[in-house]
């Protein structure tokens, strides 16, 4: 038995596991390939996250009906890179779809720019030529001979004729002068012909002051018969404006206001200039004025003679006053007429005036990149004319700008968050991911077009793998940009989990727009990741 048993002993070496060494050779490997495998999925994971954020950057808006893979938070320490537009804060539109829009653009170029400015002109009287007729003595009128309004008048033709006691009082104590000075003159006593002659000289000039012309008082010497009535002469030319003369023995007074006459061959154009051209204005600047009607626009022309020096406080606006020669009486009282000031501004940086828009706080360009990229960029705008308007900072010439469509690219760079730099070329600040943050999948279920109003909103949540994520605190944010004068909008809420990976609740959706939504997601208070994507409502 025990002869049987030692055998055994000996074939118990050939039977023993292997040594320690080769055992310890066989771990490592094993190791190794574990550590190669693991590294090879991370390194494939790392590069579909990073092509799918390339193709968010670069492609069209995602449609909310489709999955889209969440946008990773920047590190703060990132550098953009050449070809990312997003990060330059510019936007991309495919040529077939600019042409579908109508995108055009313009160079911006230096230009002698001149301003216009246009108003409506109102022609009026100059009112250093309006005359108004009185009589100096009480009378009553007898006979008309500018018997209706608007009848032309010219200086020395007679008015009318008046007949007055004191006038006729006084014609007979010139005639008596007149006599005792015929035979007085040659007295020897000189003061009773100097007293003769002054008598006589007094006579005529209360005559004369009366308006009595030196033919009349001639032909009153010669004739040596008082008249009756005397005429009263237009002392200018004109048009009877206005009249109170009239036939049949009228009385009046030397207070009446009995003709107006006005002489048009020189009128004023009165143009009311808003104040933001006010500095623009200039004494015996040229004016044009355009008659509707007429085709002799270019030789009417006026110079300024006078700039009200208050503003009108409804219209914001000052009255210029034009004068222009009127020798055929072309232009009429109450006329309108277009005003026309042209203002040489000198070579200015210039770009067509619909390229600029305008929120009331900034102004602003999208500059044509070239091969479809647009970048938003601030500009100063200074004097405008009806087609440009001239850049006082922001562009260089050579620069091409977008001049039709503009409207649709500022809608489509603030959903892609372009303003977010509006030219600069660094990367909008959100912040330090927090440990853990991951790149997440949402794929928007339900509602495919929202509507204005309450929706019911259903979500599926994904990890960067594909993998559901579950239990999970899920909020929506809703957000609208300002547009112009409108404010910002934003709406939230909070989902509940149903379960898969979807969660769901009810959001506001304040007006028709393409809102871009924010998914965040929580567990345990911290956040694990984001994602964007865009909401239609109609």
């Amino acid at each position: 038995m025990a002869e049987e048993m030692n055998p055994s002993r000996e074939e118990i070496p050939e039977m023993a596991p292997p040594p320690r060494k080769r055992r310890r050779t066989w771990l490592v490997l094993l190791l190794l390939i574990v550590a190669g495998a693991g590294s090879g999925l991370y390194l494939y994971n790392r590069r579909g996250a990073s092509g799918t954020a390339a193709a968010a950057d670069t492609a069209s808006p995602v449609k909310p009906d489709k999955t889209m893979p969440g946008m990773a938070m920047p590190d703060q320490n990132s550098k953009p890179t050449a070809t990312s537009a997003s990060d330059i804060g510019q936007i991309h539109i495919a040529p077939e779809r600019q042409q579908l829009i109508g995108v055009k653009s313009a160079s911006a170029e230096m230009k002698s720019l001149v301003k216009e400015i246009r108003t409506v002109g109102r022609v009026a009287y100059d009112e250093t030529k309006i005359t108004h007729i009185h009589t100096k003595v009480s009378g009553f009128v007898e006979e008309v001979f500018a018997d209706y309004v608007g009848k032309p008048v010219k200086a020395g033709e007679p008015l009318f004729t008046i007949y007055s006691p004191d006038l006729v009082a006084t014609q007979q104590e010139y005639l008596l002068a007149l006599k005792s000075n015929a035979v007085l003159k040659d007295s020897a006593f000189p003061w009773v012909s100097g007293g003769s002659n002054n008598l006589l000289e007094a006579a005529r000039q209360r005559l004369m002051l009366w308006d009595v012309s030196p033919a009349e008082i001639e032909a009153l010497e010669k004739g040596g018969q008082v008249k009756r009535a005397l005429a009263i002469y237009s002392p200018v030319s004109g048009v009877v404006m206005d009249r109170q003369a009239y036939h049949h023995g009228r009385y009046v007074t030397p207070e009446m206001d009995l003709y107006t006459i006005v002489d048009l061959s020189s009128i004023w154009v009165l143009g009311q200039v808003y104040e933001a051209d006010l500095p623009l204005l200039k004494l015996g600047q040229m004016v044009q004025i355009e008659l509707p009607y007429s085709s002799d626009v270019n030789r009417r022309q006026g110079r300024i003679v006078f700039i009200s020096p208050t503003l009108d406080p409804k219209t914001r606006a000052l009255e210029v006053r034009v004068e222009f020669p009127n020798p055929d009486l072309a232009l009429k009282p109450d006329m309108f007429v277009n005003f026309k000031l042209s203002v040489p501004l000198g070579r200015q940086l210039t770009i067509p005036a619909d390229a600029v828009l305008d929120t009331g706080t900034m102004q602003y360009v999208f500059v044509d990149k070239g091969q479809g990229y647009f970048e938003p960029r601030i500009v100063k705008a200074g004097a405008r004319t009806v087609e440009m308007v001239a850049i006082e900072s922001g562009l260089k010439a050579g620069e091409r700008v977008v001049t039709s469509a503009n409207f649709i690219l500022d809608s489509e760079s603030r959903l892609k968050g372009a303003f977010a730099s509006m030219g600069q070329p660094s990367r909008v600040a959100v912040g330090t991911p927090p440990a853990g943050a991951q790149n997440l999948q949402v794929e928007v279920l339900e509602p495919k077009t929202a509507k204005p109003g309450s929706n019911t909103i259903r979500i599926l949540v994904k990890d960067s793998s594909g993998k559901p994520i579950e239990d999970a605190d899920v909020q929506v944010g809703l957000s609208m940009p300002q547009m112009g004068n409108m404010p910002p909008m934003n709406s939230d809420a909070t989902l509940k989990h149903e379960g898969g990976g979807v969660y769901s609740g009810t959001i506001q959706f304040l007006m028709a727009w393409t809102w871009e939504t924010t998914v965040t997601v929580k567990k345990n208070g911290q956040i694990i990741g984001s994602a964007k994507t865009t909401i239609t409502a109609r």
